[in-house]
């Protein structure tokens, strides 16, 4: 993860939950939550978890979550947001996980790919992660022009085309790969006022 994506994350933390309510609302961890098809018995890693946005609603359905961020700072928040939930927090980075292979049922993440130096490893991480059958699930910005964003929020990526994230997914081993448009991000920028992003929701499983 680059030094200002880092610094971005650290300095919002405390004010990332009513940010990111600006940003997206409940319908994107509904939906993420719904492709997942979380089990009560299954473990759940939340990769960019962040402050806890998907790790608090999957907590309700999972075993147990493991909430991984390379933020200390946005961790924390999330630490004291679910203190007492069966949820476990790790610093780390989405492209190199520290859990063995095959350790986890399910993958998911919400607006984590753009901030990824290298997305094709970072899926391919997650699913090495993934036990058989596992499914990942990933919500995140479709393709766009709002250069803004590299600044402002410290966006490494100006979004997707979905058929560069279907293809990263195949390429990772995944299989029953579907990627289609979700809601729409984003609120006010400085520079460019209000801007309406397409987001995408992207699922797939892994068969070995």
């Amino acid at each position: 993860m680059s030094r200002e994506v880092k610094e971005y994350f650290e300095q919002v933390s405390s004010q990332w939950d009513t940010i990111r309510r600006g940003f997206y609302g409940e319908e994107v961890r509904e939906a993420v939550l719904m492709a997942a098809r979380i089990l009560p018995d299954q473990t759940v890693l939340d990769v960019g978890a962040g402050t806890g946005f998907l790790t608090e609603a999957a907590s309700r359905k999972a075993r147990k979550v493991i909430a991984l961020d390379f933020s200390e700072s946005m961790i924390a928040e999330a630490r004291t947001k679910l203190a007492g939930r069966n949820v476990e927090f790790r610093i780390g980075s989405a492209e190199q996980i520290p859990l063995p292979d095959a350790s986890v049922d399910a993958v998911i993440g919400n607006m984590v790919l753009h901030h990824c130096p290298r997305p094709e490893t970072a899926v391919k991480e997650m699913t090495r992660v993934l036990a058989p059958k596992g499914r990942l699930v990933l919500s995140d910005l479709q393709e766009h022009n709002h250069d803004s964003l590299r600044k402002e929020h410290a966006d490494l990526w100006m979004g997707f085309k979905m058929s560069y994230v279907s293809g990263i997914m195949h390429e990772a081993g995944l299989e029953d790969v579907s990627v289609e448009s979700l809601s729409s991000c984003c609120s006010e920028t400085k520079e460019e006022g209000q801007i309406n992003i397409p987001m995408f929701l992207a699922a797939g499983h892994k068969h070995w």
